[in-house]
C-alpha cells in the first residue's frame, strides 16, 4: 500500500524531473535548423508534414523562453539556488580535492536538489534526484535512463572546480 506521504513525494520528484528534461532538452536542440524552419513557415515555404512535425518537435525542445544553446544555459544556471562541493576524506596537510557536488533547485517543503560524483577532472557523475518535504529526509528518486541523461546534461552545465 502507498502512504501519502510516498505519493506526494513521487508528485514532487516528478514534477522536477519534467523540468529537468524540459531544461536538458533545450540544450540539445537544433536552433539553426529551427530557425531555418520558422524562415520557410513565415515565406509560406513549408509545405511537407515531415517538416511541419520536425519545427513542432524543435519548437517543443526548444520551450519558450530559448532561442540558443546560450539560452538554453542560462536558464539552468539561473534555476538553481547554490552550487556546492565537498571532498572525499583525506589525510592531514594532503590536499582537498573535490569529489561530490550538489545543485540544490528548490528549498523548504517541498525542496529538490541534484546530488552525484565528480571524476578526477572536476566532471560530473552519477547524478541523482533527490526530494525532501517537510518532516521527511532526502529520498532518491527512481529514474530510468533518459531521466539519468537530462540530470548528467544539467549538472554539465556547471563548474564544479575552483
Amino acid at each position: 500500500m502507498v502512504t501519502t506521504r510516498e505519493t506526494e513525494m513521487e508528485r514532487i520528484g516528478n514534477c522536477a524531473m519534467d523540468a529537468i528534461r524540459c531544461m536538458s532538452d533545450a540544450l540539445e536542440c537544433d536552433y539553426d535548423r529551427l530557425e531555418e524552419l520558422r524562415e520557410q513557415l513565415s515565406d509560406g515555404l513549408l509545405d511537407r508534414d515531415d517538416e511541419r512535425q520536425e519545427l513542432c518537435r524543435l519548437e517543443a525542445a526548444a520551450g519558450n523562453d530559448c532561442s540558443s544553446r546560450e539560452d538554453a544555459e542560462q536558464q539552468i544556471h539561473e534555476d538553481a539556488l547554490s552550487v556546492e562541493v565537498r571532498s572525499d576524506w583525506t589525510s592531514l596537510g594532503e590536499p582537498l580535492t573535490t569529489a561530490e557536488f550538489c545543485l540544490l533547485l528548490t528549498t523548504g517543503g517541498p525542496a529538490v536538489r541534484i546530488v552525484g560524483d565528480l571524476d578526477e577532472h572536476g566532471e560530473p557523475s552519477r547524478p541523482r534526484l533527490e526530494v525532501q518535504n517537510w518532516g521527511t529526509p532526502w529520498t532518491e528518486h527512481p529514474t530510468d535512463q533518459s531521466d539519468d541523461a537530462a540530470l548528467l546534461a544539467y549538472a554539465r552545465c556547471f563548474y564544479f572546480g575552483d
